[in-house]
């Protein structure tokens, strides 16, 4: 008799689980549609847009236009509506407020999507299919027409409901949780300088109590221990009380953070970092870090008649000199590779050869004084991130390096002008807030600031309910508020998780100054 009971149990279990399956298979496939623009199968959708060819898969993906989040987006006079389950299966709504002034006798014809019935399935397929809004309204011609089955139509619609469907993490009636991360790894002043900003930029830039916002708390997620503990310490602080985003932090190997954020989706945005994590979705970073300029020293190298005979590199192997000579290894294959320790003898160079340098102040300057004279005419390039050459206005660490031709990868303004354009957009804040820039905690202070900045922008414009990919989709809108980064030229876009994307090569000049030895370059 048992054994008949159990299977009768294990038979109701299933049994309650099997729409639970199904329903998630759906939801599955309506977000490959939604993201990737492909079948269940894996072929890709098909479909067209009037007076235009066929399109096929990513080029059909409702993503590109309704982006993740399903909030859509105004690109010029052109406006691409919500579309998530909560906007697009209930009634248009014209916007609340003060209506456009009009001439007498004139009327006002609003958008389609704001005067529309809601949405069912049936009109969902319909639209999809034909072009043909709730109402009646044809869509625009950059809308495509699909080619959908009735599963298909089924599988966005459950993709759509779920957009926005459940709060997020770190979100409550009164108050939007935000987290800064600060890593052992980095100095304390560096630190100090940079939860100093960001906690006086918090609280001035955060809703005023009584304004019907919800209030921004900043936590201060503080990590200790080697980096393998990292990763236990941030589930704890995330369970212990949610954030919907990290801002700005600190860390010299920003990996462990970055595979936390990408596990979790959680924004993590523009932390101070000089390694920031590969094909970030979660994360926004104000620049690529020191892999960047290994690709630029690559870029620098195919410019010359032929490529190196040999490439020696020296870096730490625990050092995140490593992640710049792995992108450099990796952009000349066809050449000889040596990689050496900072502690070990230098073979000897001869015509042909490449050393790459990817060495903090310290071991950079022990490492130059047990060499004997380098040839002449060696190709020595120096990562100007990891010694650190932003802090000092001249390059008097590298004047034991006699060669003409030592170069130096520099990803950031200027001396002069990144110092005179902090000062004019923030110095006078700070002054305000009994702060003062330094010039070895500038770079941090202003990269901070801007964080904070971008990041308050894109908070004030967040639909309701807050998700966390409208907050990334806002962030890429506002990077204008980045005015006081370390970087010459700082931009995103859709889809884009790096600001600054180059750097310059530079030499050092007869005042023993760091000069541009060309134009800015992008990889």
């Amino acid at each position: 008799m048992k054994p008949r009971l159990s299977a009768l149990a294990g038979l109701i279990t299933a049994l309650l689980a099997a729409p639970a399956l199904a329903g998630d298979t759906l939801l599955g496939e309506g977000r490959r549609l939604y993201r990737d623009g492909l079948r269940a199968d894996g072929t890709p959708l098909e479909g067209w847009r009037p007076g235009g060819g066929a399109l096929r898969g990513r080029d059909l993906a409702c993503v590109q236009c309704h982006r993740p989040s399903g909030m859509g987006t105004v690109e010029g006079v052109s406006i691409v509506p919500p579309i998530t389950g909560a906007t697009l299966f209930a009634p248009g709504r014209q916007p609340t407020g003060r209506q456009p002034r009009r001439a007498a006798g004139m009327t006002l014809e609003d958008h389609a999507f704001r005067i529309r019935p809601a949405y069912d399935t049936p009109r969902l397929a319909r639209a999809l299919r034909d072009g043909t809004g709730a109402g009646g309204a044809p869509f625009d011609a950059l809308m495509p027409r699909y080619t959908l089955s009735d599963r298909e139509v089924d599988a966005l619609t459950a993709y759509l409901r779920s957009l926005a469907a459940t709060p997020a993490p770190g979100v409550d009636d009164t108050t939007l949780h935000l987290a800064t991360v600060l890593a052992p790894d980095t100095e304390p002043r560096q630190q100090r300088a940079m939860l100093d900003v960001l906690r006086h930029c918090v609280a001035e830039l955060g809703p005023r109590p009584g304004k019907g916002r919800r209030s921004w708390q900043l936590h201060t997620w503080q990590l200790e221990g080697p980096p393998a503990s990292w990763p236990a310490q941030l589930d704890a602080h995330m369970r212990r009380q949610p954030a919907f985003a990290l801002v700005a932090g600190i860390a010299r190997d920003w990996a462990p953070m970055h595979e936390f954020c990408e596990a979790e989706g959680l924004p993590c945005l523009f932390p101070n970092t000089d390694a920031a994590g590969p094909a970030p979705s979660s994360s926004i970073y104000l620049w690529p870090g020191v892999a960047l300029e290994g690709r630029v020293m690559a870029r620098h190298l195919e410019g010359r008649p032929r490529l190196p005979r040999r490439l020696v590199q020296v870096f730490a192997a625990d050092d995140i000199g490593r992640h710049g000579a792995a992108a450099l290894a990796a952009a000349l294959p066809d050449s000889a590779q040596i990689h050496i320790d900072p502690a070990s003898p230098l073979p000897p160079l001869a015509e042909g050869d490449v050393l790459a340098l990817w060495l903090p102040p310290a071991a950079l300057r022990s490492f130059i004084a047990r060499q004997p004279a380098l040839p002449v005419d060696a190709e020595i390039l120096v990562s100007g991130t990891l010694a650190e050459l932003d802090r000092a206005p001249d390059a008097t660490a590298l004047s034991a390096l006699s060669s003409s031709n030592l170069r130096v990868i520099y990803p950031f303004d200027e001396a002069a002008p990144r110092l005179a354009r902090l000062v004019f957009n923030l110095g006078g804040w700070m002054s305000s807030h009994g702060l003062s820039l330094a010039r070895d905690t500038e770079r941090v202070q202003g990269n901070t600031w801007s964080a904070c900045a971008v990041t308050a922008r894109a908070l004030y414009t967040l639909p309701s309910p807050p998700t966390r990919e409208a907050l990334l989709e806002r962030v890429e809108d506002a990077y204008a508020g980045a005015v006081s980064t370390s970087f010459p030229r700082f931009t995103l876009g859709p889809g884009q998780r790096y600001g600054s994307k180059g750097a310059y090569v530079m030499k050092v000049g007869a005042n023993g100054r760091l000069e541009a030895d060309g134009d800015w370059i992008v990889p």
